[in-house]
């Protein structure tokens, strides 16, 4: 894996969880602690966390990455370290 290749796998990582963090701060805006809108919130939580992992698989297949970080392992943002343990 190259280091573009590892670079832009970081960043479509880090794309897909601040949109996922956005979805769930607008469901839980939008739940507002009223328990009629109990369901639509878990409804909209699951959506966020399915679109993340959908994301984040696309990115996995497209640029052939031989690792789970980001999908099973958040990846550490504060220091760049090889994903795959090779340098």
């Amino acid at each position: 894996m190259s280091l573009a290749t590892e670079q832009t796998y970081r960043n479509a990582v880090l794309l897909a969880e601040g949109v996922r963090q956005q979805s769930k701060a607008a469901a839980r805006v939008t739940y507002g602690f009223v328990a009629a809108n109990l369901a639509a919130y878990i409804v909209a939580l699951n959506d966020a966390d399915a679109a993340y992992i959908t994301a984040v698989n696309t990115a996995l297949n497209t640029l052939d990455v031989p690792t789970t970080r980001g999908l099973m392992h958040p990846i550490d943002a504060a220091r760049w370290t090889p994903l795959t343990g090779i340098a």
